[in-house]
């Protein structure tokens, strides 16, 4: 028998990936399920986030229930779908007729970064006060040797200098470095990356931009896509949240959206957080001359 939910909210990447002109047709196929979500990997090989949980994004499709999907749905399902709904095999469907569509911003206002070099001390302190084991800060973890590496001869070096070569060459080595779901490397890059890159135009900086080949290459298919979407600013309203209370003069909402990722996967969040606090200090560094970088990144322990 069927289970039939119902979407709350689509997001409009999602929503385009999926589209029909007409009828039922073939979409995709899922790639990965887990209890409370699964992954989808379109016919156009973009990817789309099915989730119970409410945390919305452009390619997320938010449904009204917390339905345990790895008991009805499993990886090379075909996915078709319709305009009214998507259907996973025989076993599930997903009424679309009453989900709103989700515009998170995914082409950032200009703003030049207002948060303070004594809230992003305090937020690195933040990170080594939790329990922080097997993410990107566990000294004994297998990433953690490669964050370093990342530090010293990629994001130190280039406060001074527009050259993004060292910079560049130091991302490509941090993908794929972890273990889990989205490895640890993966998700410190996406979460410096997304976060570089929303402030590089208003200080004239360059961009560094991954091809999708060469991470694919490093990292699985999943986890390449969302670190690519992360490095074009496609981004959840969470990771959204923090880089846009950086624009503001009012450190206690940076603190408030910090915080609010922190319990993501089991290690993500901490992870994320980590690449865009050494992006908040390069940033900043490159404005103002200081060394907030090198300071956050001894708090973290990824420098000596």
């Amino acid at each position: 028998m069927q289970k039939e939910l119902s979407a709350t909210c689509i997001g409009s990447l999602a929503a385009y990936a999926l589209r029909v002109d007409s009828g039922s047709e073939i979409v995709g196929e899922v790639v990965s399920v887990f209890p409370s979500s699964l992954y989808i990997r379109t016919t156009n090989r973009e990817l789309v986030f099915v989730t119970g949980r409410q945390l919305k994004s452009p390619i997320t499709l938010n449904v009204d229930s917390r339905t345990d999907f790895s008991q009805i749905v499993r990886p090379q399902d075909r996915v078709s779908a319709s305009e009214s709904g998507v259907c996973f095999g025989e076993s599930l469907s997903i009424g679309l007729s009453g989900a709103t569509t989700c515009e998170t911003q995914t082409t950032p206002h200009v703003h030049k970064l207002a948060i303070t070099s004594a809230a992003l001390h305090l937020a690195s302190l933040i990170l080594m006060i939790i329990d922080n084991d097997q993410s990107i800060l566990d000294q004994s973890a297998f990433a953690h040797a490669g964050a370093s590496k990342f530090v010293s001869d990629g994001v130190l070096p280039s406060i001074r200098t527009n050259d993004m070569s060292a910079l560049l060459s130091a991302a490509q080595k941090v993908v794929g470095l972890g273990t889990g779901f989205t490895p640890s490397g993966d998700d410190l890059l996406g979460g410096f990356l997304a976060t570089y890159h929303w402030f590089t135009p208003p200080i004239d900086w360059r961009r560094i931009d991954l091809s999708f080949e060469a991470l694919e290459k490093r990292t699985h298919w999943v986890s390449a896509k969302l670190l690519d979407y992360m490095q074009r600013q496609i981004l959840d309203e969470q990771v959204n949240a923090i880089i846009e209370s950086a624009t503001l003069p009012d450190d206690d909402s940076f603190l408030l959206a910090f915080q609010t990722l922190l319990p993501r996967g089991h290690t993500s969040g901490i992870d994320i957080l980590v690449g865009a606090l050494l992006a908040f200090g390069l940033i900043h560094d490159i404005a103002t001359k200081d060394n907030t970088t090198s300071m956050v990144a001894k708090n973290l322990r990824l420098a000596t």
